[in-house]
């Protein structure tokens, strides 16, 4: 990620700029656009369907290797469809691809520091526990990205009411993107409701974890602890903090030097360098990501080949799900 509200707020920033590109006539469109700025992590969601959860590898899978492909399949799939479910589909991808904009800029930051953390020699918090780890970084920045961009905490902004909203029409064009995207890119006949179900149960987990007090945070914390026998709490990393304080730990405000892992580069950029150089891309990405005459050259290039993550992506990279 970054997690859910850093993603709605910059796609929120970004909007009247991507409206008046695409000319979005409908609130239809405003929320599939706001949705697709989640990327594909609603998918990881599905986890907790029992019929469902044997595609959530879909979102490794997508944040893992070859951007470039990956988004051209998703702008080919929009463009399939006809009618008000292509319109919808377009504003989806433009903010899918907002989501790999700013998930590719900012994720080797947030490495510096999971990594960092892993290895410091504590007893228990070494990469077993990275994905909680990145949980816990990505939360507290989501904090601060709420209360320096809204002046509101969660106590009044929450999650599960002000993000992933979207009609069944909204819905049913983006599943048609995965479906076709999933068998294109992956070989994978995927169920066509692999998207909706996800965005619903993304939904329903945010719901869960709406703990502004902390006292179901508490509650589900001491459970997940004691049935998985483990120090850390994934549920207490992901739920957001009543926390009225726009710094956040892993910031970088004070611009130290920190090296990206994924290519030893050097930099002194602080979260919000990093947003801001997302932010200026919009104006290049979603032409080009929209423009007819895009190829997988051309693609290549918009994205560098960064994945999700922020790594270099080889062309020829194997699609492991």
């Amino acid at each position: 990620m970054p997690a859910i509200l850093t993603h709605d707020l910059f796609g929120r920033e970004s909007l009247d700029e991507v409206r008046d590109l695409l000319g979005f006539r409908t609130d239809d469109e405003t929320d599939a656009f706001l949705l697709g700025n989640q990327g594909p992590d609603p998918l990881f969601y599905l986890v907790i369907d029992p019929l469902m959860r044997k595609w959530s590898p879909l979102g490794n899978a997508m944040h893992a290797a070859r951007p470039a492909l990956l988004l051209l399949a998703m702008r080919e799939a929009a463009a399939g469809l006809e009618g008000r479910e292509r319109t919808l589909a377009r504003a989806y991808v433009a903010g899918f691809a907002c989501h790999w904009l700013l998930d590719s800029t900012v994720h080797p930051l947030v490495y510096h520091w999971q990594n960092g953390i892993c290895d410091a020699g504590v007893e228990g918090l070494d990469e077993r526990a990275a994905s909680k780890v990145h949980a816990e970084i990505e939360r507290d920045l989501d904090e601060a990205v709420l209360f320096s961009l809204t002046g509101q905490t969660v106590a009044t902004y929450r999650p599960h009411a002000r993000t992933l909203a979207a009609s069944h029409e909204v819905l049913a064009a983006v599943d048609k993107v995965y479906f076709y995207v999933a068998l294109w890119v992956y070989g994978k006949a995927i169920d066509p409701r692999t998207f909706s179900t996800a965005a619903i149960e993304f939904r329903l987990v945010q719901r869960v974890f709406d703990s502004p007090g902390g006292r179901k945070r508490a509650v589900i914390g001491t459970l997940e602890r004691a049935l998985g026998r483990t120090p850390f709490s994934l549920v207490c990393a992901m739920s957001h903090r009543d926390r009225a304080d726009a710094r956040s730990a892993f910031d970088n405000r004070e611009h130290g030097a920190w090296e990206n892992p994924f290519t030893g580069e050097v930099s002194e950029d602080g979260f919000w360098d990093l947003w801001a150089r997302a932010r200026g891309r919009v104006g290049e990405v979603i032409p080009g990501l929209c423009s007819p005459d895009i190829d997988l050259a051309a693609m290549r290039e918009l994205t560098g080949d960064l994945s999700f993550e922020g790594a270099p992506s080889a062309p020829d990279a194997p699609f492991t799900w």
